[in-house]
């Protein structure tokens, strides 16, 4: 057995950090395994080497701490990194639940219609900085929302993390400096121990809800919690850095990934491999070990050079070479084995939103020379000026758009509008008043009419018009979804009073019978918009009717101090799930007793909607006498991958299992006019030329699904192989 060779270096110098690359090199020519004797540490330099590492989990352990240094390894062991057995598998199991593709596939639309905003908006600033304005845009709006935490946190999160991130390196002025800003973090988090102070329905909020369900140790969710604050926000914001800078100094890769945009989630990992976010952790030997011809003994502290590995020419060809037609699953930059990254499928996810937005709207991407930012284990970039070349096609839109100051504009078929008020009307519930902006008044509407709201760039929404009606002015309202697709999340959290917005002229798919003898009203939570408008419509023409409204509880009834004082009040049934059972909704009761020529109107949720179809068809009533409105998609787009075919566009493209055929063609450049995405509009409705559609909509009859003609390619999927559209 031989010594390791020795490479006196100071791994967390700043000449290190800002040019490891040629260290990388030399200590990878010196052997698998190096010792680093400025650091009292061995270090694996190979991919092989590290990779087998990093899955033998129980020579090469982390609960004694991923640092460089034993006082670092004294303060931050214990969280799932640093942690073990039946800990670590605790923990992960309790952060990792919404980090899954599934669990993610919720906030994938607003991802996408972020990012196509933010590349708007980068493009018609001319030059900007790709760290600061794009890098972080995502992870500091969307992923710092979903983790939580109260302002005074999420204010903190890209300062603790980087502090954490110092500190696990070794204790240079760096590291020391760190010690007092991840002791504030951590006290942080212990004394937000109290799922109140959390934002219901977030990351954070969602541990303290395992501990009350017996779930996770109640000592466990600080350590837990402080997962999400370190690792979720800047080894995204590094690899989207390096990911700006590789395609813009790669010119011949960018035109290749717009030729080809199914190589998209390639060229993220690519980036990841390229820049290895994190250039190293350390393990602790559990017993002596032998690698090639060098024994490292027992609780030897051990660097796993992720960095190295991944520029490993005995893997690589060309190693230092951006080449977006590697093998994406090889690198190690998200680590390997029971530690590997638990945010992975989120930084992916966010990468490729980006790459998405940019490939119809990027024709080139300019970049200067990177300024490095200097922290002893994130490897990532401090600036970098850069410049993206707009398609023609688009160069117009961005160029109306910059003068207007980025107020939205009004396209053919659209209405300029404003916010005239924002209320909160109930429990998650808000109301926007809509007035015309650019001077021309508002067409008329009739009760059951929606508009399409334009709510970021690429992201439609439809709405019913509600309440009573208003000369030149629309009023609508939005319940806040705990599982939207981009949507109702959105709407909350950027529109406010005074906010511009796009809508579409009024469209009504579900009008009222005016000659019918009676009306039924029947409303399930939000789906009382529509009808909102209609009974003060039936009330100012002396029509008959009554209506039914059924909520969770009070604090779920939109408008609930206006339905009492309304001059129809004696027309509306309150039924609350939480209420005593004599109250609640018997559809069979109502309508037994409604004229024979009644018709009824009903919009809700889908359980709710088929219980009361079922009973009026159990009632007697004719199809003709039923009228519904579809307010949600609850929809599932999901099933086995298959081809569709773009036979105008020339393009063939994979529908994967967790996407819809108009993600898919979207990735491929090929654009489909749509609105809601959860097909209740039609708007995306799609002449189907060969194929057999598996049809999910809920626009076309029967008959019209079985001609399988057209398709809703925003829901829908195939029953055969391929699927060939006329697009």
């Amino acid at each position: 057995m031989k010594m390791a060779p020795s490479y006196d270096v100071d791994f967390y110098s700043d000449e290190f950090i800002q040019n490891p690359w040629p260290h990388y090199a030399t200590m990878r020519e010196l052997g698998p395994v190096v010792w680093l004797p400025q650091h009292d540490n061995f270090a694996l330099t190979r991919h092989n080497e590290v990779g087998k590492a990093l899955r033998d989990h129980d020579t090469f352990i982390s609960g004694k701490g991923v640092a460089a240094d034993p006082k670092a390894n004294e303060l931050t062991r214990g969280n799932s990194a640093g942690s073990d057995g039946e800990r670590h598998s605790a923990i992960r199991a309790a952060t990792s639940a919404p980090l899954l593709p599934g669990a993610l596939t919720k906030i994938r639309g607003l991802l996408d219609a972020t990012a196509e905003g933010l590349i708007e908006r980068l493009i018609a600033s001319g030059q900007f900085d790709a760290v600061k304005d794009l890098s972080t845009f995502l992870p500091l709006t969307i992923v710092r929302d979903l983790v939580g935490l109260p302002d005074s946190g999420r204010e903190n999160m890209l300062r603790w993390a980087a502090a954490t991130f110092d500190l696990l390196g070794a204790q240079n002025a760096r590291g020391k400096a760190a010690v007092d800003v991840f002791l504030e973090q951590r006290k942080f988090a212990q004394s937000q121990s109290n799922p109140e102070n959390l934002k219901p329905g977030s990351w954070t909020r969602r541990l303290f809800d395992l501990v009350e369900q017996g779930l996770l140790a109640a000592d466990l969710a600080p350590v837990a919690m402080r997962d999400y604050l370190n690792p979720s926000l800047d080894t995204t914001i590094s690899a989207t850095g390096q990911l700006i800078y590789q395609l813009g100094t790669n010119p011949d890769q960018w035109a290749l990934l717009r030729d080809k945009p199914e190589l998209a989630r390639n060229a993220v990992n690519e980036a990841v491999r390229m820049g290895s976010p994190v250039r190293s952790f350390v393990r602790h030997t559990s017993r002596a070990v032998q690698i090639d011809d060098v024994t490292i003994p027992e609780n030897a502290r051990v660097m796993m050079l992720y960095a190295s590995a991944n520029r490993d020419e005995r893997v690589y060809p060309n190693p230092d070479k951006f080449d977006i037609t590697r093998n994406p699953r090889q690198h190690l930059g998200f680590g390997s084995g029971i530690h590997m990254c638990v945010g992975m499928h989120l930084a992916q996810m966010e990468m490729i939103a980006l790459i998405e937005a940019m490939i119809p709207r990027v024709k080139a991407i300019e970049v200067g020379k990177p300024t490095i930012a200097l922290n002893n284990t994130i490897y990532g970039l401090a600036s970098l000026d850069a410049r993206f070349i707009p398609v023609p096609d688009f160069a117009s839109l961005v160029k109306s758009k910059a003068a207007s100051n980025d107020v939205a504009v009004a396209e053919p078929n659209t209405l300029a509008g404003i916010v005239a008020t924002r209320d909160e009307i109930a429990d998650g519930i808000i109301s926007l008043l809509i007035e015309p902006r650019d001077g021309v008044q508002f067409p008329g509407w009739t009760p059951g009419a929606h508009v399409d709201l334009h709510v970021t760039d690429g992201l439609t929404r439809q709405y019913s018009l509600t309440g009573r009606a208003e000369k030149g002015r629309y009023q609508i309202a939005v319940q806040r979804d705990p599982n939207s697709k981009g949507g109702s999340e959105a709407v909350h959290r950027w529109i406010k009073s005074g906010t511009p917005v796009l809508i579409s002229k009024p469209r009504n798919h579900f009008p009222l019978a005016e000659s019918a003898a009676h009306h039924v009203l029947l409303s399930g939570g939000i789906g009382l918009t529509p009808h909102y408008a209609m009974a003060w419509h039936l009330h100012e023409r002396g029509g008959s009717f009554e209506w039914h409204v059924s909520v969770r509880s009070r604090a779920k009834l939109a408008w609930a101090n206006e339905l009492e004082a309304a001059p129809f009040r004696d027309k509306i049934k309150l039924h609350f799930d939480d209420g005593p059972s004599a109250q609640m909704l018997n559809v069979a009761a109502v309508l037994a007793t409604a004229p024979a020529e009644t018709h009824i109107y009903i919009c809700g949720p889908r359980g709710y909607m088929e219980h009361v179809q079922m009973a009026a068809s159990a009632a007697g009533l004719a199809a003709g006498q039923i009228h519904q409105e579809h307010f949600g998609a609850e929809i599932d787009v999901n099933g086995d991958p298959f081809t569709v075919v773009a036979k105008r566009s020339g393009k063939s493209v994979e529908v994967a299992a967790d996407e819809t055929i108009l993600q898919a063609l979207g990735r491929a450049g090929v654009k489909i006019e749509t609105s809601c995405r959860n097909g209740v509009c039609g708007s995306c409705l799609t002449r189907v030329l060969e194929g057999r559609p598996d049809h999910r909509d809920m626009v076309q009859t029967a008959a019209e699904k079985a001609n399988n003609d057209r398709i809703a390619v925003c829901c829908s999927r195939s029953q055969t192989a391929a699927l060939v559209l006329d697009v």
